[in-house]
């Protein structure tokens, strides 16, 4: 069963941030990653914040569907099958995807306003009623330098 790791974020962060902080650490520790997003243009856009977010740091990545993949750590995409090699899914949507089961871990960034958090207790239901493993996490505005 996949481990699932709710993020909550501080009211006003982020979510795209916190996902290329995160994307960052998983990579560090030698994962692979998987970034589910809502569309193509988000996917675009978290592709150009991957490159910009932090000045000293480089994540190799691309976006699914845009050339034939080349096997990068990282991949960006919407669609319902992303690659299988891939460890750890960071969902963007507010949905719990069809393919979490093809992870070992899933992490869901929750942004610091009502709606988000009402969207992820429903998130959070669903996970729990398959049987995965969950953890929370409630993040300061600091979380660069953790």
């Amino acid at each position: 069963m996949p481990r699932v790791d709710f993020y909550v974020l501080p009211e006003n962060s982020p979510q795209e941030r916190f996902a290329c902080f995160m994307t960052h650490k998983a990579w560090q520790q030698g994962n692979t990653i998987y970034i589910h997003t809502v569309s193509r243009d988000f996917a675009e856009t978290l592709d150009d914040l991957l490159w910009t977010f932090k000045d000293i740091s480089f994540i190799p990545h691309e976006i699914m569907g845009k050339k034939p993949l080349c096997n990068e750590p990282v991949i960006i995409g919407w669609q319902d099958k992303p690659p299988e090699q891939y460890q750890v899914m960071i969902n963007l949507t507010q949905d719990v995807p069809t393919c979490t089961e093809m992870f070992a871990r899933i992490i869901e960034i929750v942004a610091g306003n009502n709606t988000d958090r009402q969207q992820a207790r429903n998130r959070y239901r669903d996970y729990r009623d398959r049987g995965y493993e969950l953890h929370n996490h409630t993040m300061n505005s600091d979380y660069d330098n953790a």
